[in-house]
């Protein structure tokens, strides 16, 4: 399993593009990836044969597990123990142990399961045929189950009538563990599983502090042109990074790393989630080409054609539910990244100005940031030079 970033510890198989047993071109697309940030194709490292797939459609793989072999047609792979997982034993190593007075019946695991002896064909017919293991008859060595027994498995299942389900009368309400209706069970995988899992791993790791100010927007809305107010955003927030260079870093084992290069992440709603785009050296940009870039990056994305060039790279990411009508929100920090700003919609008030009332608008931003890298004179600091700037009207070009 191939790994594309930083932070990335697992890969989802999507689809492979060739089957087992076909030749390969080094460079030509082998299977399709699915990582926290985008969905991409892989390609083949080698010319060869594709062989032993050890991994199929919807398997979460730790990054660099060998996931299949590109040998020679008649080269005969050897795998090193090492590599076998313990509950996953292939025929092979159970004969060798069958001389031995085996149990009489399978070891268990730490948790008291039974464990499942299977050669690799078998565990993947047995996928694709929605089979229990644990309910299938091994005919093998010391009881390892064969493609032959998962296959006269599926016979039988197949030959059963199909369950006639009860009239919905018969099914008390309080038949679900929570005592409530329950109308919709949506699996979280691929993606969803992916965000889900780096996001409580952000808010476990990195102590997060929070810090709100309010912005007058009048100068921004005219300064803005055609452009959209998340791009004035980006390019405010960029300058503001320059000058405060400790916001745009990381923390890499016990050094905080300050990094060269602002690029600023976007939030995007898609179809599977959220995804980010990332604006590469937005400090060096105009607020037309800034302007321009997010709006083919966000149509990308929502019609899931961004490359992982395009969601790479990020250190500092800008996410905006002012267009929802949310006023103010925190949001989880995107690690590897130091801080996140979050933005909420402008709404026109009433406000003191110059021991007067005046309606303007007014917007709330809220930064959240990795305690362990910055203390909170750091990060008010920088809201007060983003705030500055809006209200400053940052320069068009």
């Amino acid at each position: 399993m191939p790994k594309t970033g930083m932070t990335q510890e697992t890969g989802v198989i999507v689809q492979w593009l060739h089957q087992e047993g076909e030749r390969v071109e080094k460079g030509a697309p082998l299977l399709e990836v699915m990582t926290d940030k985008v969905n991409m194709e892989v390609e083949s490292p080698a010319t060869g044969v594709l062989k032993n797939i050890k991994a199929f459609a919807n398997d979460e793989v730790p990054v660099t597990k060998v996931i299949a072999y590109i040998a020679e047609p008649d080269e005969e792979i050897v795998e090193e123990q090492a590599a076998v997982e313990p509950a996953e034993e292939p025929v092979a190593e159970v004969a060798r142990t069958e001389e031995a007075a085996p149990p009489a019946q399978a070891p268990a695991d730490e948790e008291g399961r039974r464990r499942v002896r299977a050669t690799p064909v078998a565990k993947r017919l047995a996928k694709e045929r929605q089979l229990e293991l644990s309910a299938v008859e091994g005919s093998g060595p010391a009881g390892a189950i064969t493609k032959a027994d998962v296959l006269r498995a599926a016979e039988r299942a197949a030959e059963k009538p199909p369950a006639v389900p009860r009239p919905a009368k018969e099914v008390p309400v309080a038949a679900a563990p929570t005592g409530l209706t329950e109308t919709k069970s949506i699996p979280l995988t691929g993606r969803h599983k992916i965000i889900a899992q780096r996001m409580q791993q952000s808010f476990q790791e990195a102590p997060h502090i929070a810090l709100t100010i309010e912005v007058d927007m009048t100068q921004a809305a005219q300064a803005r042109g055609d452009a959209s107010y998340t791009a004035l955003l980006v390019q405010a927030v960029a300058r503001a990074l320059r000058e405060h260079p400790l916001v745009n870093s990381t923390l890499r084992g016990d050094e905080i790393v300050q990094l060269y290069d602002v690029n600023i992440g976007v939030a995007v709603a898609a179809e599977e989630g959220l995804i980010v785009p990332v604006i590469k050296r937005a400090d060096g940009k105009s607020l037309r080409d800034i302007d321009a870039e997010l709006k083919d990056l966000a149509e990308r994305a929502r019609s899931g054609t961004l490359t992982l060039d395009d969601v790479s790279g990020g250190t500092f990411t800008i996410t905006n539910l002012g267009m929802f009508g949310i006023p103010q929100f925190r949001a989880i920090i995107n690690p590897p990244e130091a801080a996140i700003l979050a933005v909420g919609s402008i709404v026109k008030r009433a406000v003191v100005i110059n021991d007067g009332i005046q309606i303007r608008p007014m917007m709330n931003m809220t930064a959240s940031a990795d305690h362990r890298i910055l203390d909170g004179v750091a990060v008010a600091r920088f809201l007060q030079r983003v705030k500055q700037l809006l209200e400053g009207a940052p320069a068009q070009a």
